[in-house]
């Protein structure tokens, strides 16, 4: 039986995932103001292979308040400690309880790149999936040029599980993407 979003064994309360620099709290509709805000300043698809429809603040809200109530993850945000200001949004989704396993997504807004805050919230996340949702596997998917998460994701010892072949079309070419997961044996963070 599936567990329901709010049992905190599938979504913690605030603040209950922190790190030393960083602490991770459940998005809220309003935090898609400022969401939006990163996903416009950066080359959305050089983060997703996926189609991606621009929406109002108001719109995104409205679709996290409908995704919401589905069982099939959690979203939260990445919050700096010191002065509590959003840093990024990191995700799983397609949780599957049968094989105990979920995927991982995330975005840094941009002036807040490159300063640990993705890696140290993936380490929070998987944590917190591995020993309290009791999962066996985490997995990620990304473009093959998107240099930034393959280095992320080899650093946090990921394994290239395989390829989709020219399944990224990204400034008028087809690109690989790659696919790495995390098993729970592996992780010694």
């Amino acid at each position: 039986m599936m567990k329901k979003k709010e049992d905190p064994a599938i979504f913690p309360t605030s603040p209950s995932l922190v790190g030393k620099k960083i602490y991770l709290r459940p998005t809220v509709a309003d935090d898609y103001r400022e969401i939006q805000q990163w996903r416009l300043a950066s080359d959305i698809q050089l983060i997703s292979c996926h189609y991606y429809r621009m929406k109002s603040p108001e719109e995104m809200a409205e679709s996290f308040r409908q995704k919401e109530k589905s069982e099939d993850g959690g979203s939260f945000v990445i919050v700096a400690k010191d002065d509590h200001r959003l840093l990024g949004q990191i995700n799983f989704f397609h949780l599957n309880m049968l094989n105990r396993s979920a995927e991982l997504g995330y975005i840094i807004a941009p002036d807040e790149r490159e300063q640990g805050y993705a890696k140290e919230s993936l380490k929070l996340i998987i944590r917190y999936l591995f020993n309290e949702v009791n999962l066996n596997k985490v997995y990620a998917q990304t473009a093959s040029f998107n240099k930034a998460s393959v280095k992320l994701l080899e650093a946090l010892d990921f394994q290239l599980d395989g390829t989709l072949r020219q399944h990224h079309f990204y400034q008028g070419n087809f690109h690989d993407d790659f696919i790495y997961s995390l098993l729970k044996f592996e992780c010694d963070f």
